[in-house]
């Protein structure tokens, strides 16, 4: 199985992924950037966003199929995934290779978001880096809200509004909605 963690950059999907696997028995993180920044680096004569390429939407089906069939855990996948196109190719990908796939999204409110936004240290000491990130995640705040209006919520298995609560509140949610999770596999 695999559980896709959809919400807006900052939005605490990492955060909440890493909680999942300290509770999912037999499971693993699958962060597809990695597979983004990859490609970036085989790939620099594409420079912009990772998604677009083609590549990186077969190879995150590719990657989860392979690493789910060797491993035989539960991925839990933390990523936004903003246009509709992208995120149905992903998923017939995910069916071809025969991965059950559960999908939740994460949608706090937008002025908690930007503060969490602006609040947020990915690089210690460098505050080049930190502007950076801060600027790429504001530029996709409103991508994140007009998708979430047109797409997302009605797409998603869960929609949770994590607005006020923790991350250990929105794992609780998660692995309410979604028993199987923990049940023994043996």
């Amino acid at each position: 199985m695999l559980l896709h963690i959809n919400g807006p950059f900052g939005g605490g999907k990492t955060t909440t992924a890493e909680l999942l696997v300290e509770r999912v028995p037999d499971s693993r993180l699958l962060d597809p950037e990695e597979i983004g920044f990859m490609l970036r680096h085989l790939l620099p004569d594409h420079p912009g966003d990772f998604q677009d390429l083609p590549p990186w939407r077969a190879l995150f089906a590719t990657v989860a199929a392979q690493v789910h069939a060797f491993t035989g855990q539960t991925l839990i996948v933390p990523m936004s995934v903003l246009r509709r196109e992208y995120a149905e190719e992903i998923l017939d990908g995910l069916r071809v290779e025969e991965i059950e796939v559960r999908r939740v999204l994460l949608r706090p409110d937008r002025a908690v978001l930007e503060a969490r936004v602006a609040a947020h240290d990915v690089a210690p000491d460098h505050p080049e880096a930190n502007e950076g990130a801060r600027a790429f995640r504001r530029s996709r705040i409103d991508p994140f809200y007009r998708a979430d209006r047109e797409w997302l919520g009605a797409w998603a298995d869960l929609a949770v509004d994590n607005t006020d609560l923790g991350p250990a509140q929105v794992v609780d949610r998660v692995l309410q909605r979604f028993p199987e999770l923990t049940r023994n596999r043996t």
